[in-house]
């Protein structure tokens, strides 16, 4: 995670292209030649919703939007609207969009880098449709269940997911560890660890 001190980070698991700051800058999987045609494709294409974080501990709510675009990418965006350029997610190729994973999420925060420093922080993601529960894992051993909805993408099935971490958690040093995602039974399909927390 790189950046300087309290500038937003968008931390993604398993995602080949990460856009960040109002389309600032481009980590582009080495699959992909050339990001220029992906960025013009994002300007492009409209945000369709799919779920959304609520507002809390003084920050406002956000949308969690989807895009797909003619380079073949679907894309998930965490922003205050369809149509603000202050968003921050990643894409993945579309013909395989959790990146052979049950699960793709992204962890964004504002602060940092210690946990107690973090102002404000939101996970938010897809799942396969098969997924019954998702829970962000916390440094100190809980759990959070975030709210799942149902998302048709194109032809496609998912599930979709925000969540914000609460900031009395945050002020204490007590940070999301892991997202884990669960089938009907209880059973776990897919772990990602956020890099943080622990």
């Amino acid at each position: 995670m790189s950046g300087r001190r309290g500038m937003k980070r968008w931390v993604t698991f398993g995602v080949g292209i990460v856009l960040a700051g109002a389309l600032a800058s481009a980590v582009v999987a080495s699959r992909i030649d050339d990001g220029s045609d992906l960025v013009a494709a994002i300007e492009e294409a409209p945000l369709t919703q799919v779920a959304s974080i609520d507002a809390a501990d003084s920050a406002g709510e956000l949308g969690v939007f989807v895009q797909t675009t003619e380079t073949g990418h679907l894309c998930v965006w965490e922003a205050p609207s369809a149509t603000s350029r202050q968003r921050g997610g990643g894409c993945n190729t579309a013909d395989d969009p959790l990146n052979g994973s049950a699960i793709s999420a992204t962890l964004s925060y504002d602060g940092g880098p210690a946990i107690s420093s973090v102002k404000t922080a939101t996970v938010f993601g897809l799942t396969a449709p098969e997924v019954a529960q998702v829970d962000v894992l916390m440094s100190d051993g809980s759990s959070r269940t975030v709210k799942l909805r149902k998302a048709k993408i194109a032809s496609d099935e998912f599930r979709a997911f925000g969540h914000r971490i609460r900031k009395s958690d945050l002020r204490k040093g007590i940070g999301p560890t892991a997202i884990v995602a669960y089938d009907a039974s209880g059973a776990e399909l897919a772990r990602q660890p956020t890099g943080i927390g622990g």
